[in-house]
């Protein structure tokens, strides 16, 4: 072998050995070259992320927070919120009756959220020609009273304008309970109606005399009871079989139990026992209306959003006729309120009467329509609680769709 080919196999044998030292230092070599890293690390657990509340439970949550025995809770709530025609939810808080728990189907007392169906009854006889807003009480009813001016228009009954005094005070309750089965006349309940307040049509004063005299104006002018109007004209078309005019139709299916501080001790009593035909005949067209919390928040899309009376009584309703000097309830229209909830107007009415409670509006640009009904009156945090649960389950419902 010469020389230089020797010296080539050298070369080619070095690199080969120098090759396979490189090869096993690199596979037994255990220690990172790099002094500020850490050899094989154990990898750090990801902490899991706090789990996203869906709408009901956000909604369930400031409900629970609300209801309890606590005397500065409510006792029992249903509530119902609709998004236009494509969203509905419905949750309930709060007991009946001990033991006995709220059901999405109970029927509450609505009170004065029964002034719009009272309200929008007489604009539907004002769409189809019977009645006029410039009728006077003369034109239809035959009762009369030194302290009623028979000259006060329609107009001025559904916008609490006509210095009416309220009737329901004093003796009216006394004679209702000596006999809860017998039903109170019309006309007694008109003799009822106290010293006038104002001249007609000088301010809003508040009055559930204007109410009953609208319910007799409608029976006047249709041959037929409330009651009997209101399903042919709305709950029947409008597929409404949850809703009653209790003066004048038995309310089918479970009531929530009605809770009242009667005697002014703070503790509220159950009157259960105590609502019969007379207390009915009572509250009438200011009052008497029982709904579940779903029928009410659909009234409340139909009213505001549907077609249950025409487009131009619809903005008569919701056009405030009278400012209030009030930061929330800010002015009245035909039968409706109108409240402002974060910075939004908002159309309907509050409702209180013996044992219930309530809320119903509906915001026009998101078009979402609320009720709220609670069994129990009288109680000093009542109102301000059936508010705040308004205010918080919309607010909640804005900020959550983003609307």
């Amino acid at each position: 072998m010469s020389s230089s080919t020797f010296n080539l196999w050298r070369k080619l044998i070095i690199l080969i050995l120098l090759i396979l030292v490189a090869s096993c230092s690199s596979d037994g070599n255990t220690t990172d070259t790099n002094p500020d890293s850490t050899p094989n690390p154990t990898p750090t657990p990801t902490p899991n992320p706090t789990p996203t509340l869906t709408i009901e439970e956000k909604l369930q949550n400031i409900i629970d927070d609300k209801v309890g025995t606590d005397s500065d809770k409510l006792v029992g709530v249903s509530v119902s919120i609709r998004i236009g025609d494509e969203t509905h939810l419905s949750l309930v808080g709060g007991i009946s009756k001990l033991g006995v728990p709220i059901t999405k189907d109970m029927r509450f007392g609505v009170g004065s959220v029964t002034k719009t169906i009272v309200a929008a009854t007489v604009m539907k006889l004002v769409d189809e020609g019977i009645l006029n807003l410039e009728d006077t009480i003369e034109d239809w009813v035959s009762f009369t009273s030194e302290n009623v001016d028979s000259s006060i228009t329609i107009y001025q009954l559904l916008t609490h304008s006509s210095g009416l005094f309220g009737y329901m005070y004093n003796d009216l309750w006394a004679m209702a309970e000596a006999d809860l089965q017998t039903p109170i006349p019309q006309e007694t309940l008109f003799g009822f109606i106290g010293p006038a307040t104002n001249e007609p049509g000088v301010v809003h004063e508040y009055s559930n005399s204007n109410y009953l005299i609208l319910g007799l104006i409608i029976e006047a002018a249709t041959g037929k009871t409330v009651g009997e109007v209101m399903r042919e004209k709305f709950w029947t078309p409008l597929n409404m079989s949850e809703i009653y005019f209790g003066t004048n139709e038995p309310i089918e299916g479970t009531w929530a139990t009605p809770w009242r501080d009667g005697d002014d001790d703070g503790v509220l009593e159950d009157i259960e026992a105590d609502f019969g035909p007379s207390f009915h005949s009572i509250f009438y067209c200011a009052a008497d209306v029982f709904s579940t919390a779903p029928n009410l928040s659909l009234w409340a899309q139909h009213l505001y959003n549907g077609s249950a009376v025409s487009e131009a009584s619809r903005i008569n309703m919701i056009t405030g006729h009278f400012d209030i000097p009030d930061t929330i309830f800010v002015s009245y229209g035909l039968g409706t309120r109108e409240v402002i909830f974060h910075g939004r107007s908002t159309y309907g009415h509050t409702g209180g009467m013996r044992g219930y409670g309530s809320y119903m509006f509906f915001e026009p640009i998101s078009k979402v329509s609320i009720a709220v009904l609670n069994n129990q009156s009288r109680s000093d945090d009542g109102p301000l609680l059936r508010y705040e649960l308004t205010n918080e389950l919309l607010g909640t419902v804005f900020n959550h769709y983003g609307i």
